[in-house]
């Protein structure tokens, strides 16, 4: 019955695990060509640095050493792929869920418990999306599940070695990020509170297993800078950093200016940071009201609305929402609640509220970064998948409504920071607005121009541009409302309305590219080319297949018969391609272009190579037109123009032109040192119908 209970345990746990992976796979790909955040590029840079051989340097606000170390290790095993770094960062991630198990059962004692835990971890988007950031946070909350879990086994099983265990947890884990080591007095207190008779020798063997671990960095920061630095200077330099009322940026500038005297930096920011305090509490007092309340906010919404520029597809979006934020709603309120009545010693609630008091603190001490909270997760999930445990879909008994409104107001607390109700029904209507008016508009370009269907068009495009206009006035500064009412002027016949109305759609939101691409599809008409080419250029401003986009959208789309990929004018005329790069594109497999051919054409020119190594074998291109087949060729390294005859049956005709190669090629592959990733075939600079 036993071994039946374990493999089923396992089962479930490997499916969870399973999910998991999953959920984070999913994360990994869509950002697979995320730009680097600032602190990412540090650590990488510095990463790079130590697997090149080099000497290891203190970034400009000096961080613990262990996670820049790992990550060096593990550009020297990838070579230096990104994607490879990401993916290994997931896994890291997935690996927590079994680590969150193992800590809830040993808190709760409950193998089922410890499974909904695990679930509420496995289900989290939230964790699947900061697996995709080169940062420490991932890593660091799978050592605190760790820590956590040899701390119980230290109160309950008095062993000094599970103390020791213990100890170096503590030490390792605050040397990939310091924010654990406040876990050392916590670890000392639950010890001495204990009625263990061992537990003096237990608390000797921890606090000398701590320090031993920490002491090799902390004697190579007092021979590199002369002075006593334990871990780090960031708590001291955050504190100056963040309670100056003139700002972070002027007093940045002041500690850069000092260099690498790191003592001295520390110093004068721990006696400005207490001074800043001090002499002004009315303004401190108000930021810390204002950390606090921000702490509880909704990540993904207030990205979501932030930088409404950058497009994400929509699958990504309901998973933010549900297992992102939905999913944070439900941890505070049910965590926050289960900590009422937890099952366990009274000694280990108290350094678990303690742990939560302290993350928050911290938070509105410094500032509220949404990671940052991150470490009341050990506390969080265990307690949450109590609560579960303790509804159980009944109504609750009497002694547990101060418990259930402990949860209700921080869930209140949450949904008040930014109004995220009000918010969800405008944002609601406005997209309801917007299919609509996208109903519309697809109805009345559908329409034949007979003078039945002209009325009926005309109906449907006043429909649509009310629908737009209704979704303008659920949100003034939304660039999709005014680029469907440009849309619907385009059809309309008024090419001036269209234009103006994207030109403020680009006043509101500038970096949105929507605006620009339709834009500049109406210069490059107008024969303002170099206008057109400055809009057009925003086909690189978004993960989304603008190609693809254009191609539906773009309303003068200019098909001639010759077609310059790569030249800033190409776009709404090509599918599949990868963006320009030195006045020509590359393609994967296959790719598309529209031509228009001429009455009198009779051959098809391009001017196209491989540009692959000797050792690589010559691929082959195909083409087609309108679906027929017209030539295979092999294609040279160098750039060579090939003629391929054209059927009578094809002239004066608008052209589909499909490309498809051989085979593919990645250079990254070829040589560890090139980033490019990409799978490439092969790379076209023009092609004409003649």
């Amino acid at each position: 019955m036993r071994l039946q209970r374990a493999w089923l345990t396992f089962a479930i746990l490997f499916g969870l695990m399973s999910l998991g992976l999953g959920l984070r796979l999913a994360a990994w790909h869509w950002h697979e060509f995320r730009p680097l955040g600032g602190d990412e590029r540090e650590y990488l840079d510095l990463a790079i640095a130590l697997a090149q051989g080099k000497e290891y340097y203190d970034l400009q606000f000096m961080r613990p050493p262990l996670f820049p170390l790992g990550l060096a290790a593990l550009v020297w095993l990838v070579d230096g792929d990104l994607q490879g770094l990401r993916l290994i960062n997931a896994l890291i991630s997935t690996a927590t869920i079994p680590l969150v198990w193992w800590w809830a059962r040993l808190l709760l004692r409950r193998n089922d418990l410890a499974l909904i835990a695990a679930g509420l971890t496995a289900c989290s988007f939230t964790l699947a999306l900061n697996a995709t950031e080169l940062l420490s946070e991932t890593v660091t909350l799978a050592g605190l599940m760790l820590v956590f879990g040899l701390l119980i086994l230290a109160l309950r099983r008095p062993q000094l070695r599970w103390s020791i265990a213990a100890g170096v947890a503590i030490a390792v884990v605050s040397l990939i990020r310091s924010v654990a080591l406040p876990l050392l007095p916590l670890a000392l207190l639950l010890l001495w509170r204990s009625e263990n008779p061992q537990r003096w020798r237990q608390m000797l063997g921890l606090l000398a297993a701590t320090l031993l671990t920490l002491a090799p960095w902390t004697i190579r920061n007092a021979l590199t800078y002369d002075g006593f630095i334990l871990i780090d200077t960031t708590g001291q330099e955050n504190l100056w950093l963040d309670n100056d009322p003139r700002g972070r940026d002027v007093v940045k500038a002041e500690l850069y200016a000092m260099g690498d005297a790191r003592i001295e930096r520390s110093q004068l920011a721990s006696q400005q940071g207490i001074a800043a305090i001090t002499q002004n509490p009315d303004w401190f007092l108000a930021k810390v009201g204002r950390e606090f309340w921000h702490s509880w906010g909704l990540e993904h919404s207030d990205d979501l609305l932030a930088r409404r520029a950058i497009w994400r597809p929509a699958s990504e979006v309901w998973l933010r929402l549900i297992l992102g934020d939905a999913w944070w709603l439900l941890l505070i309120g049910l965590g926050l609640a289960g900590m009422w009545s937890l099952p366990c010693e009274r000694n280990l609630k108290l350094l678990l509220a303690a742990w939560v008091g302290y993350t928050v603190f911290t938070a509105c001490l410094f500032h509220v970064e949404y990671r940052y909270r991150l470490p009341l997760l050990p506390v969080l999930l265990p307690t949450a998948a109590w609560q579960i445990h303790q509804l159980r879909w009944a109504w609750p008994r009497p002694r547990q409504w101060l418990a259930l409104a402990t949860g209700a107001s921080v869930v209140a607390l949450s949904l008040s920071y930014a109004n995220y109700p009000q918010q969800a029904w405008r944002l609601g209507q406005k997209h309801w607005y917007l299919w609509q008016a996208e109903h519309y508009l697809a109805d009345a370009k559908a329409l034949p121009a007979t003078m039945n269907e002209q009325a009926s068009s005309g109906v449907a495009i006043f429909e649509a541009q009310s629908a737009a206009s209704n979704a303008l006035r659920y949100d003034p500064e939304s660039a999709l409302a005014r680029v469907l009412l440009a849309r619907i002027a385009f059809v309309s016949q008024q090419p001036n309305v269209g234009a103006e109305q994207l030109r403020l759609a680009i006043d509101y939101l500038p970096a949105h590219a929507y605006a620009h691409l339709l834009l500049g599809d109406y210069l490059r008409q107008q024969g303002q080319f170099e206008a057109a080419k400055a809009e057009l250029a925003y086909e690189t401003s978004s993960t989304e297949d603008l190609q693809a986009w254009s191609l539906q959208r773009m309303q003068f789309i200019p098909i001639t018969s010759t077609l310059d990929l790569g030249n800033g004018l190409d776009l709404g005329l090509i599918d599949d391609w990868y963006v320009a790069e030195e006045g020509s594109r590359w393609f994967a497999e296959q790719a598309r272009v529209w031509l228009h051919a001429p009455a009198d054409a009779n051959v098809l020119r391009l001017r196209i190579a491989s540009q692959r190594p000797t050792s690589l074998a010559a691929p082959t291109l195909k083409v087609f037109a309108n679906g027929q087949f017209l030539a295979e060729i092999a294609i040279d390294s160098a750039w060579t123009t090939h003629e391929i005859a054209l059927p009578n049956s094809l002239r004066n005709l608008a052209l589909e032109i499909e490309l498809r190669s051989s085979s593919t090629f990645v250079p990254h592959d070829l040589e560890p040192t090139n980033p490019d990733g990409r799978d490439l075939g092969l790379r076209v600079d023009w092609i004409i119908v003649e």
